[in-house]
């Protein structure tokens, strides 16, 4: 009778603990799946997003509101840059800073020479959120504004890719 208490007392607790188990499987593998599907909604690529576009100032919004800052500096520079490396006139020096390749492509270019002083703000801002700086929403929103001053005032840096 006493090891029949026991053997049913084991066997509870081995229920239980698979229950529990069970559980936190269930809830493990749902807080995955959202956490997944936030990130991969997150992780656009250059090619996925043209410049000036809709989505890309839909992008840009995006990360303001979720507090990632930087990577939406970055997410906008690359996009920018991608652009400019179509152009004739940018170099192929593996030599050259990053810098001297975008000042270079913008000097080269008279297409470019309008937005000029636009381009190097987007590389300072880029600069500061690429070596992990503070940066806020205001220097996001500065990026906003730097790249729709660029698209209003320049066709040709988004005409160069489509």
């Amino acid at each position: 009778m006493i090891q029949n208490l026991i053997s049913i007392s084991i066997l509870m607790q081995l229920m239980f603990a698979i229950i529990i188990a069970l559980g936190v499987i269930i809830i493990s593998g749902t807080a995955y799946t959202r956490i997944k599907f936030k990130t991969g909604k997150r992780e656009l690529d250059v090619n996925d997003v043209s410049f000036g576009s809709d989505e890309m100032y839909e992008e840009l919004n995006n990360y303001n509101s979720s507090g990632n800052f930087n990577d939406g500096i970055i997410f906008v520079y690359k996009l920018l840059r991608n652009n400019l490396s179509k152009m004739e006139s940018f170099p192929d020096k593996n030599h050259l800073t990053e810098f001297e390749i975008i000042n270079q492509t913008v000097s080269k270019t008279p297409e470019l020479k309008n937005i000029s002083t636009l381009i190097i703000e987007a590389y300072k801002k880029y600069e500061l959120a690429r070596f992990r700086a503070i940066t806020n929403s205001s220097d996001l929103n500065d990026m906003n504004s730097i790249t729709r001053n660029m698209t209003k005032h320049n066709h040709y840096i988004i005409n160069t890719v489509e």
